[in-house]
């Protein structure tokens, strides 16, 4: 085996933790996205999971694959390989504002968790985050990724911590938390009010939530493929693919069993209304745990944060020049001011729902070429 060959674990490592810490944002640290587009369909959300994990892996192999292969100039030209000219020009614009959107949201949670928890100015976890993004992707894609790759580990194991040791304690009161969302029996509901849901059914919400992530990661995962080893990215995916799952349905289920448990000092915001309803999980283990958590809320808010700020400045500059620099802090204040005034449990449902449609007929112009590739190749030979 030559060296080129030889696999190089901590790197292995790294790449599962970018793809952790990508995934891995504000709607999931928070516990926001788990309860739309899980925990809301009670035990099929582990179908949802199913559906997730499966187009995920999917996605991403031929992402790194055509990235490896064809070396683009931006990430995002990737679009184009899979969906032709005109199509794959709407989706590099379309996916380009989508991810800016996105940082909008990055914003907003990080307003609402140092507010929510350490009864902070709202304007100061919007601030925190965008002068943090600024700086890591102003020094490029290496420093980005080394730094939301060391981040990502952390914070889903300390996601899972807090789901199993919620399990351990309330293990007990899955079926009855099951059979609240069954019987939408929550606390606190007023005028037909209930928990929010990503999609009608189960399969629509697995489809969307692949679908808007998807729209992360094109651009993101074509350009890992371009600059790393290809069997040291697929573990990386793999990896961070299977720890992510794994975190989801602990913390799912984790939500389930205390889905009508209220908030510390409130009689009308509970797990399945609040917008942070991790946090009321980890007060519930221990009081002082709740502010520690809001750091790694924030923690996880800022590695996805990044990727997102990075995606729209590198499609319209080169990456390293002034250019860059001064487009990525225009971006970075624009998205501040836009991110402190849109409400975020709101912004998670509409823009991530709608854009994971789009993202996921993006997913069939794959499977399109796949076919159509395979079918010439036979033909070749």
């Amino acid at each position: 085996m030559g060296s080129a060959e030889k696999v190089s674990w901590k790197r292995v490592l790294i790449l599962a933790g970018a793809i952790i810490a990508f995934t891995i944002g504000s709607g999931f640290a928070t516990g926001q996205e788990i309860i739309q587009y899980y925990t809301a369909y009670g035990v099929k959300g582990l179908l949802v999971i199913l559906v997730f994990l499966v187009a995920f892996l999917y996605y991403n192999f031929n992402f790194a694959k055509a990235g490896a292969e064809q070396k683009f100039e931006k990430g995002n030209d990737v679009y184009k390989h899979f969906c032709g000219k005109y199509v794959g020009t709407f989706c590099d614009y379309y996916s380009t504002l989508f991810c800016y959107m996105s940082f909008f949201v990055m914003v907003g949670g990080a307003s609402s968790t140092l507010h929510q928890e350490y009864g902070l100015p709202a304007w100061v976890g919007g601030v925190v985050l965008t002068a943090l993004a600024v700086l890591t992707v102003v020094g490029g894609l290496n420093s980005m990724v080394d730094a939301i790759g060391a981040v990502g580990p952390v914070i889903v194991v300390l996601c899972i911590a807090i789901g199993v040791i919620t399990l351990i304690r309330d293990g007990g009161d899955i079926g009855a938390g099951l059979d609240i969302i069954k019987n939408a029996a929550y606390e606190g509901a007023a005028n037909g009010e209930t928990i929010k849901s990503a999609g009608s059914n189960w399969l629509v919400s697995g489809l969307s939530y692949a679908g808007f992530v998807l729209l992360w990661f094109a651009s993101f995962t074509a350009a890992l493929g371009s600059n790393n080893k290809k069997k040291e990215l697929n573990y990386g995916i793999i990896g961070g693919t299977v720890a992510v799952c794994v975190a989801i349905a602990v913390v799912m289920f984790a939500q389930i069993s205390n889905i009508n448990t209220p908030m510390i000092g409130s009689s009308d915001t509970f797990v399945w209304n609040a917008d942070i309803p991790n946090l009321i999980l980890a007060a519930k283990i221990w009081k002082p745990f709740s502010a520690i958590f809001a750091i790694i809320v924030f923690a996880g808010i800022y590695t996805t944060a990044v990727p997102l700020l990075y995606n729209p400045a590198s499609r319209f500059a080169k990456e390293g020049t002034s250019q860059f620099k001064i487009l990525t802090i225009v971006l970075g204040v624009l998205g501040l001011i836009v991110g402190l005034f849109l409400p975020f449990r709101v912004l998670v449902n509409i823009i991530y729902v709608l854009n994971g449609y789009v993202g996921a007929v993006l997913i069939l112009f794959m499977i399109y070429k796949n076919i159509k590739d395979l079918m010439n190749k036979k033909k070749a030979n």
